[in-house]
């Protein structure tokens, strides 16, 4: 407790008057924020500082929409510490309008609900307006009622995907294929898993909800996907993807016909090279924090490891897409995709498992994102994509009901290395 509470005091309380003096509502997150709520808890001291600064209105604090800032500190001197240290403070900044639309966005569409998870189990650092218990409190019950039941058409789509990856692993030349598909395809199929639960899906943290709440079905996906990604041996996992397929199709029977549609598309509403922009400033900062993570995840288990290895080559196809302009596919279409792009992911991917070194793997996606800097920054600038959607439309309806031109900003993500 007592790091947590120095980093608190000697460091983000000074950093918020500086960056964030007209903040409403600052909540932390993470390891530090766990550590100041329940005590007994000491955050490594890698860790970073998760934050969410909610603003009565974006515009006190000098922003035009929900954006995410990522700042390296020194912190080390402010400690007392002998040696220089520094320390990574994530931040999500939003205001009321925006938290309110990302919850609806969240909701329908089956996102990841990583925001009001940070609120229900964050540390509130400073509450102007004495809201912080009815924030938290909305959060908690935001996360109980869970997402809206998947649509039919929805059911189809991941359905076909279980199916799709069935498919290739057995049909797979070799145990290294094996591997390498299985490693790509635990992310969605953990996400699968819990949307059979009925339950938020959490990409490279679900085995938090397996260990949370489902120790069962954790234990079994983790059983069933060690052999293959290790070693190649794919039964296990095939006998629980036909499972999961069985599972699916049942609960398909009685979804509801149709997905509610986006209030605020972003496709409509943000211009292509924003989008472009925003979407390759993301894959820079997403594969920074899972490349580094590659070997520490193992510190929470079996499950966590190989899920942060397969958020990293999911990214890494994504970030690959966006060079080339092209959509790669999944299974045995993603592996061809990456043997042409990028020939160096899979033997890496194997190096990297075989040895619990993973720099191969981070070198491949230095190459990846060569064109944003590589992995590596001091600073990163960017923005909510489904925020800016909002802010946009909005704007033109403004426009429309004064019959006026729209004054829209511009969101240009940035990056210091």
């Amino acid at each position: 407790m007592q790091q947590a509470h120095d980093v608190v005091e000697k460091v983000l309380k000074p950093w918020l008057e500086k960056h964030h003096p007209n903040a409403d509502l600052v909540i932390m997150a993470g390891s530090f924020g766990r550590a100041m709520k329940n005590g007994g808890y000491q955050p490594i001291a890698s860790s970073d500082v998760d934050m969410v600064i909610i603003y009565r209105d974006l515009e006190n604090g000098g922003f035009k929409a929900a954006t995410q800032i990522f700042t390296m500190e020194e912190v080390g001197t402010k400690l007392g510490e002998e040696k220089p240290r520094t320390m990574m403070i994530d931040t999500n900044i939003l205001d009321f309008a925006s938290l309110y639309y990302h919850d609806q966005v969240v909701r329908e569409n089956k996102s990841v609900a990583f925001i009001n998870v940070m609120l229900d189990e964050g540390y509130v650092l400073k509450d102007t307006l004495g809201i912080g218990p009815i924030v938290q409190q909305k959060a908690k019950d935001f996360l109980a009622a869970g997402p809206l039941a998947l649509s039919k058409a929805k059911w189809e789509d991941e359905i076909s995907m279980m199916e799709t990856f069935l498919k290739d692993i057995r049909a797979a030349g070799s145990a290294e294929e094996k591997q390498f598909l299985g490693a790509m395809a635990l992310i969605h199929v953990a996400d699968y898993g819990l949307h059979l639960q009925e339950f938020w899906p959490r990409f490279n943290q679900a085995y938090r909800s397996y260990d949370q709440y489902f120790p069962g079905e954790g234990t079994k996906l983790t059983e069933a996907f060690s052999p293959l990604v290790r070693e190649g041996e794919s039964l296990k996992v095939e006998i629980l993807l036909e499972e999961y397929i069985a599972r699916g199709r049942e609960k398909m029977k009685t979804a509801p016909e149709k997905a509610p549609d986006v209030l605020f598309p972003v496709q409509s509403n943000v211009p292509e090279e924003e989008r472009k922009a925003i979407n390759k400033t993301y894959f820079k900062f997403a594969l920074e924090h899972y490349c580094e993570a590659l070997e520490p995840s193992a510190r929470r288990g079996e499950l966590a490891q190989l899920l942060n290895l397969s958020a990293t080559l999911l990214t890494l196809k994504s970030a690959q897409g966006a060079n080339d302009d092209a959509k790669p596919g999944i299974g045995a279409a993603a592996m061809h995709f990456f043997n042409d792009r990028v020939p160096n992911a899979l033997p890496a991917t194997l190096d990297g498992l075989r040895e619990n070194n993973f720099d191969g793997l981070r070198n491949v996606a230095e190459d990846v994102l060569k064109d944003v800097g590589g992995r590596h920054y001091s600073r990163l600038e960017n923005y909510y994509l489904d925020d800016i959607a909002r802010v946009n439309a909005m704007a033109d309806k403004r426009a429309n009901e004064n019959n006026q031109p729209a004054q829209k900003p511009a969101f240009k993500p940035n990056y210091k290395l």
